[in-house]
């Protein structure tokens, strides 16, 4: 049987509110804001533990050192580090941000992973996003690669990829615009790639924001990843949701073993792709596809977008809590934005009421942080399907233990600042903060 781990990144000591997000309403309506790291890191470790509580393989990785000096340089600022940081706050405010971005924190664009059961070749297959649709995130796929791969060192049945080309007809946001679909066992996936734009037609792109993830980008991953083609589907965005805000496939759908959750305008022209998915799927797995699809009069676009309700996770939690194994019960983890919006509400009411959705509980998670620069649970975390065996053989330094836990808590606590500022991010002291506290993170894991 195959095991769903979850990776989630540590934010970073140097969140803020940039308003870089292409297409991120969140993170547009908060930019310049003041920010509180402290509180953002705590938010996101507590999250990782409540899935850990959940029985669920949790696992956590650093936050890359910030801030990324040498990009200053090479957008062509001179003098001492304070002279540089003065300047591009006034002349390159959004370079300025980059340099201290802490949005690897959504590691679910960290990289698409597919098990070995789904490829060709057998093996367990994992690219990272090269992401480079965002002045602050192109940069990640250099620093989460050495983490995975040292993640997975001890897995031999595996191929890691280099990010796909920089290019833009190839911009790749990883899992976030993924999904797999499954049997219980795990083994019988499908996988289904959504991409914002293709690059190749004419006359696609929405008016509002850049489509941040291409077709060509999903079709060169699933190519890579060596996954059949009958059990491979591609859907495309609807305009209507990106121009509303829906930057990620994650913003308005989500999925969870034969379950799929999505709203109406989350795909365009996609009935007769999705009526193959249902129907490949009824046929190798031997049951349906529980697709639950929200109507707009249901949750308004402009409300999925508010809540993040689509971003919660769908968690199954350890099989000793589950009646049977061959029909399991669900968890839904939700951002707390969905208890203040009375449509997700009486949304997720009617889900626990239906006895033909197996989802017995939802638990509410508080991430004013991370949701104020637009991101979720889901958003937070990168989720792998792995052998049992292979859960076993993953380095242990990155496993969340309660030892952890509360090593990384207590620091947080002692070491990130209470809040910041834009301002603050033209201080070279801050700089040097910054540098103290990456040492005393990295220490705790050394």
């Amino acid at each position: 049987m195959l095991v769903e781990i979850n990776i989630d990144g540590l934010v970073g000591p140097s969140h803020h509110f940039g308003g870089l997000g292409v297409g991120n309403i969140a993170s547009h309506e908060h930019q310049h804001q003041v920010s509180h790291p402290r509180q953002a890191a705590l938010e996101g470790l507590q999250k990782a533990w409540l899935l850990k509580s959940l029985g669920a393989p949790q696992f956590v990785f650093l936050p890359p050192s910030r801030p990324r000096l040498s990009f200053l340089s090479e957008l062509g600022f001179r003098g001492t580090i304070q002279e540089q940081l003065v300047a591009a706050r006034e002349d390159a405010p959004q370079a300025l941000s980059a340099v201290f971005s802490s949005a690897f924190m959504w590691l679910a664009n960290a990289a698409t992973v597919t098990p070995a059961s789904d490829s060709i070749d057998g093996r367990l297959h994992c690219t990272p996003a090269n992401l480079i649709s965002s002045w602050h995130r192109a940069s990640e796929a250099a620093e989460r690669a050495p983490q995975l791969e040292s993640l997975l060192a001890r897995i031999d049945n595996k191929q890691m990829h280099r990010p796909l080309p920089s290019i833009l007809p190839l911009r790749d946001e990883g899992a976030a615009n993924h999904m797999r679909l499954c049997d219980p066992s795990g083994r019988m996936g499908f996988n289904v790639f959504v991409y914002g734009v293709d690059d190749c037609q004419a006359g696609q792109q929405p008016a509002r924001f850049l489509p941040r993830h291409t077709r060509a980008a999903s079709q060169a991953i699933a190519r890579l990843h060596q996954l059949p083609s009958d059990r491979t589907f591609f859907l495309r965005q609807h305009p209507q949701a990106v121009g509303a805000g829906v930057f990620h496939n994650d913003v308005i759908a989500t999925s969870c073993d034969h379950i799929l959750v999505h709203h109406e305008f989350a795909f365009l022209h996609s009935e007769s792709e999705l009526r193959r998915l249902e129907f490949q799927f009824e046929q190798a797995c031997r049951q349906p596809l529980m697709r639950i699809v929200i109507s707009n009069s249901q949750l308004p676009l402009a409300d999925a977008v508010r809540s993040y309700l689509f971003n919660s996770q769908i968690v199954r939690p350890a099989a000793t809590t589950n009646a049977r194994a061959d029909s399991p019960r669900y968890i839904l983890v939700c951002p707390h934005h969905c208890e203040e919006i009375s449509a997700a509400t009486q949304l997720i009411a009617s889900w626990l009421a239906d006895p033909h959705i197996p989802i017995d509980e939802v638990r509410f998670v508080r991430l004013a942080e991370s949701m104020a620069n637009g991101g979720g649970p889901a958003c937070l975390r990168l989720r792998m399907m792995l052998e049992s065996d292979d859960v076993l053989r993953l380095s242990a330094k990155y496993q969340l233990t309660a030892a952890l836990f509360d090593r990384l808590s207590a620091a947080i606590e002692r070491w990130y600042p209470k809040s910041l500022s834009i301002e603050d991010l033209c201080s070279g002291e801050f700089v040097s903060q910054l540098q103290r506290i990456d040492a005393a993170i990295r220490n705790i894991v050394a």
